[in-house]
């Protein structure tokens, strides 16, 4: 009976082989287990720093139109700004051509995809007439540059130079008004394009001689 031991062992191993059952441990198993494919995310696909995050606002404030624009796309907006709704302007700069206020505000952060309102100032012009605002627009030149720009205006009445006097008649000198520098004008509310127009120019001023 001795003598038939290995030859039986050596058909149950051949046997076992044919079953399919592993003989040399578990290594194969850990392998296949390590190389399989990883577990998809629970989240989606990763979105970086893009989306519809917030954005600071820009200062568009003494910006012309075209310079607005590219500093919002350059902030990273979707839309451009717009000039269509009104927007409060009380007490901003009056410099035609150019944005004097904005909807939201400077610094403010909002969505990317908001919606940046704009007003940009623009001269109010009357037909044959010269208004109040472009009278405002001499104050501070010399007078042979308020003639000039008087002229770009249409304007063809007699332009006079005057001194800018009190209110009892003499001689005032505005401190907030250089030197031969146009002060103030008649018809400060506006004027026809072929009336006669003064520029107030302060006094010029003389050193008394030693007594």
């Amino acid at each position: 009976m001795l003598a038939f031991r290995p030859r039986a062992l050596l058909v149950a191993a051949i046997a076992a082989a044919l079953a399919g059952c592993p003989l040399g441990g578990s290594s194969s198993t850990t392998m296949a287990t390590g190389t399989s494919a990883p577990v998809g995310p629970t989240g989606g696909a990763p979105t970086g720093g893009g989306g519809d995050g917030q954005l600071t606002v820009p200062d568009l404030i003494g910006k012309t139109p075209d310079e607005a624009r590219a500093i919002v796309k350059a902030a990273g907006f979707a839309s451009e700004p717009e000039s269509t709704r009104p927007v409060e302007c009380e007490g901003a700069p009056k410099q035609p051509g150019r944005i004097n206020c904005q909807d939201p505000e400077p610094g403010k952060l909002v969505a990317r995809y908001a919606m940046i309102q704009v007003n940009v100032y623009q001269v109010h012009r009357i037909a044959g007439a010269i208004v109040r605002s472009q009278l405002e627009t001499l104050k501070g030149l010399s007078p042979d540059q308020a003639k000039q720009a008087l002229q770009k205006m249409g304007h063809d009445g007699k332009v006079s130079i005057g001194e800018v006097t009190s209110s009892g008649g003499g001689h005032a000198f505005l401190k907030d008004c250089g030197q031969n520098k146009v002060c103030a004008t008649s018809g400060e509310s506006g004027i026809g394009i072929h009336d006669d127009l003064t520029l107030y120019i302060n006094p010029t001023l003389t050193i008394a001689p030693p007594p």
